[in-house]
């Protein structure tokens, strides 16, 4: 017989997602001495302390790292598999997705994702936030995130992604910046201040190319977004980049121009991840399928 049954794999699931054996006892509706007693039947079968405290929190050790994602995903498909023998119909569900992307992706790609969903699925809810980069991998794990869309590329091998397209960065200025003119030399940009875009949306592929050229940036303002671009630099000397068509969005707001950059621009290839699964979801399957078709 085996040692485990589906209720253990559901306290070190929720424990580790929560951070507390007392949280773990109150989805589950049990008392905390047995998600106790759980947990010390699971660092026995498993041969690892599985979580350690951390002031109030339960973090995990490495070997719960890295067992989480696949009994999630187990768990997972047997929910799915018990809630409902129908086949999933786009037509009539009402699922709820959640999708992160950067501010680029929610202005000039979620347009055509949503009229896509919607013309697919006219009950199905979509809730979209921004993407954090440090902790999109973490979401996509713990299934607070269905599907994410950005640029720097993850190969964790419980990932699956899936090229949408591909991009170039450019430069931008304030149209009446004194010194750069339409083709600037490095030593030209070089010389100017700079504002970036933080790492954690996701755009990341033009700095790491400034640091294997060896460019020399003085960035002077970092910015979460790129859409406040034109009212930051204007009336400044300042220099910053975007993507092509992002750049041309801005331009057309007016008080910036765009340039060539002085070095090898990167090209940066846009990619949609979601969590690999163990069995097939029917859902899961249709809500990538329809972001992919939309934005190829």
């Amino acid at each position: 017989m085996a040692a485990y049954d589906i209720g253990m794999l559901r306290v070190f699931v929720l424990i580790y997602e929560t951070g507390s054996a007392t949280l773990a006892a109150e989805r589950m509706s049990i008392s905390q001495p047995s998600v106790s007693y759980t947990l010390r039947k699971l660092r026995n079968h498993f041969g690892d302390v599985l979580f350690q405290r951390n002031g109030q929190r339960l973090e995990a050790t490495p070997v719960a790292d890295e067992i989480y994602p696949r009994l999630r995903r187990i768990l997972e498909s047997m929910d799915e598999i018990m809630a409902s023998s129908a086949t999933f119909s786009p037509a009539t569900s009402r699922r709820h997705f959640r999708l992160r992307m950067t501010d680029v992706g929610i202005s000039g790609l979620l347009p055509r994702i949503l009229h896509r969903i919607r013309s697919e699925a006219p009950h199905v809810a979509l809730e979209v936030e921004l993407l954090n980069l440090p902790s999109i991998v973490q979401e996509l794990r713990a299934g607070s995130t269905d599907a994410a869309i950005f640029s720097t590329r993850l190969d964790a091998p419980d990932l699956l992604r899936e090229s949408l397209f591909k991009q170039r960065y450019i430069g931008i200025c304030p149209v009446d910046h004194p010194r750069i003119g339409e083709h600037p030399t490095l030593a030209e940009y070089e010389a100017e201040k700079h504002v970036t875009v933080a790492i954690s949306t996701g755009h990341t592929a033009l700095d790491q190319k400034v640091r294997e050229l060896g460019v020399q940036r003085t960035v002077a303002l970092v910015v979460p977004t790129f859409s406040a671009l034109p009212s930051l630099m204007e009336g400044t000397d300042l220099l910053s980049y975007a993507p092509t068509s992002v750049a041309n969005r801005l331009v057309r707001q007016g008080g910036v121009r765009t340039f060539p950059l002085p070095f090898e621009v990167p090209v940066s290839e846009i990619a949609l991840y979601t969590i690999r699964r163990e069995l097939p979801s029917a859902e899961f399957d249709w809500f990538r399928r329809t972001i992919v078709e939309a934005l190829r």
